[in-house]
């Protein structure tokens, strides 16, 4: 861009919103969670209404100032940092208003940059339940849990973000506002418009405002983790909870013994109830009104015992108890994080391959180097596996760089082989495109480029994400 055009950009965007509506970067923006990329724009905006992102987006298509979508910042795949400094960061955060509950309509209306933890305690004070649950939580943003379609652990029962949406508000790239908002869980007038902006990770639109589906909250939970020697097993065990209990299974975690080794490695605080420590481990919670089904659910245990699915069990008690359960696996994020992966995959397998993938992957890793670490855990229910590649104890990430690239082409060749996906909750940000267009399918990614075109003509929004530049 024109360094004369960006001044005359600038210019206009004081005579409109006042002189200090672009900020200078800070370092809080620099940066995102794995240290892949680094935020290179020199500007940040921070709208307080839809009107004002219309208004500057009107301006940015005026004079062509592409412009990148930030809601909380905690994106693993660089959708929200900008490799040019010419390019204009919008930060979501200042609209963070709850604006309208409604118990019957089982509703919260929200701004997109309403914290997810805050809107969890907010509708729990109301006695309900909103079921997008993730590790990063205390900061990231409803926005960019729609633009990133985002999953979490209770996928299984109530699906991932797009599934929670009912109604949606969109400011396209000339300032055009997209007013889907309505309480509806029915409505066929035309095409689903709201959904082509959930998942599309700000590069059709900016989604400002959204109507969020909540639940009431259960009356009881249980939380368990079962003992178990191979994944084989797990899905096995799923496949039979699940034809008894489905209607009540919220979560359906698997946990590996390197995940365990990481947290003690790295002193993190963990309690493990087994006497030995379990080559694979699964934590399930169960949520539910009739008391009855606890006892359901440890009959069903007891006939998996006896079949030798799993190994040992254990059921929580009380809430302290689930608490500590669940500690052990929304802890592993962090042990990862302090460890140091070589290489990081969100993946999603069909399951009934789920426990070929494991064996046939891990086996092709150890081919490369039989040292390496894999640490393979995620959401088994709904097949979606973290599976991250370590150095030896001892080493660091850095000295196996040299690796990456041949470790990315097993996991992604096994996981297309089965049928699977390269990105499952994540998203495919600056960080897979390239993946993308070797691993989807092309009829998809040419409807992906008319609909980018369409939206979005000169590329304005989120240049570099999803497509090349």
């Amino acid at each position: 861009m024109s360094k004369s055009r960006f001044n005359k950009f600038f210019i206009a965007v004081g005579k409109v919103f006042g002189k200090n509506f672009l900020s200078e970067i800070t370092d809080a923006y620099r940066e995102e969670p794995r240290g892949l990329f680094e935020n290179k724009s020199r500007y940040v905006v921070k709208p307080t209404s839809t009107k004002q992102v219309s208004d500057f987006m009107s301006l940015a298509t005026k004079y062509s100032v592409p412009v990148v979508p930030r809601a909380g910042g905690t994106g693993l795949v660089g959708g929200q940092m900008s490799s040019q400094e010419d390019w204009i960061i919008m930060s979501l955060e200042k609209m963070n208003k709850i604006k309208r509950f409604s118990s019957l309509n089982q509703s919260v209306e929200v701004e997109a940059g309403v914290n997810l933890e805050n809107l969890q305690e907010f509708v729990k004070q109301k006695n309900f339940f909103l079921p997008l649950s993730m590790a990063s939580q205390g900061s990231c943003l409803i926005g960019g849990n729609l633009a990133t379609n985002a999953g979490g652990v209770n996928v299984l029962k109530y699906g991932n973000a797009r599934d929670l949406c009912l109604g949606l508000e969109v400011v396209l790239v000339d300032g055009t506002i997209v007013n889907d908002m309505k309480v509806l869980k029915k409505d066929n007038a035309g095409y689903d418009i709201k959904n082509l902006f959930i998942g599309s990770e700000g590069t059709l639109g900016i989604i400002t405002s959204a109507i969020i589906r909540i639940y009431p909250l259960p009356e009881r939970k249980v939380v368990s983790l079962m003992a178990l020697s191979d994944p084989k097993k797990a899905v096995l065990c799923y496949q039979k909870i699940s034809r008894q209990l489905g209607n009540f299974v919220q979560a359906y975690e698997l946990i590996s013994s390197v995940g365990i080794d990481f947290l003690e490695e790295k002193n993190l605080n963990f309690f493990l109830p087994f006497k030995n420590r379990p080559t694979w481990i699964v934590l399930i919670e169960l949520a539910f009104d009739n008391p009855e089904v606890e006892d359901e659910f440890l009959a069903c245990m007891e006939k998996l015992d006896k079949q030798s699915l799993i190994e040992d069990a254990v059921v929580s008690e009380n809430s302290a108890k689930s608490e500590r359960m669940w500690a052990i696996r929304e802890s592993i994020p962090e042990a990862n994080r302090l460890v140091g992966a070589i290489s990081s995959n969100d993946i999603s397998i069909p399951i009934d391959k789920i426990s070929y993938f494991i064996k046939s992957t891990s086996q092709k890793i150890k081919k490369l180097n039989p040292e390496l670490r894999v640490n393979c855990f995620g959401h088994i229910g709904d097949g979606n596996l973290h599976y991250n590649v370590f150095p030896p104890k001892g080493k660091i990430n850095k000295q196996y760089f040299s690796d990456r690239d041949k470790l990315r082409k097993i996991i992604n060749e096994e996981c297309h082989n089965c049928k699977g996906s390269i990105s499952a909750e994540h998203g495919i940000g600056r960080l897979k495109v390239e993946e993308l267009q070797k691993y989807g399918d092309k009829g998809k990614l040419l409807s992906m480029s008319k609909l980018k075109k369409a939206f979005d003509p000169v590329g304005l929004l989120n240049p570099g994400v999803m497509f090349e530049i």
